[in-house]
């Protein structure tokens, strides 16, 4: 009789995470990219450094984005300098409809639009355009 368990060998790292927020702005200009690393605070310091002209590099207990986090995001990525209101479409995440969060960007001159649950494949050309790419290439150079 054949065997009911096959033991794989395990480089260990199936259970690291790493969240990447990509954005762009209407005329296609990409913005910078911001990677969350589940736990890991020493190695994000260290890429921070490394990485800081080109991303914004953070880390967080669970590996998701957080109120924190989307402030970080929000500071860093969208930023405060715009001459003309900006509109923003959004899932809705939890922490994309807080008080705090509305207030940040309404102060940044950045109007939300938040897409109901099941209608977010239908604006989010970015998951098939760049998501897939950049995985692509992070799981060759991982």
């Amino acid at each position: 009789m054949g065997k009911k368990t096959i033991t794989l060998k395990s480089s260990g790292h199936e259970k690291a995470r790493v969240l990447v927020c990509l954005a762009t702005k209407a005329d296609g200009t990409k913005l910078k990219p911001m990677v969350v690393f589940k736990g890991g605070k020493q190695e994000v310091v260290a890429l921070k450094q490394e990485f800081q002209i080109r991303a914004v590099v953070a880390t967080s207990r669970n590996g998701w984005m957080d109120t924190e986090l989307t402030q970080v995001w929000i500071d860093s990525v969208v930023g405060a300098f715009a001459f003309n209101r900006r509109l923003l479409a959004w899932d809705s995440y939890e922490c994309h409809m807080e008080d705090k969060i509305t207030k940040s960007l309404k102060s940044k001159k950045v109007d939300r639009v938040i897409v109901p649950g099941g209608c977010t494949k239908y604006i989010e050309a970015p998951d098939v355009s760049w998501n897939k790419p950049f995985k692509a290439v992070y799981r060759k150079i991982r």
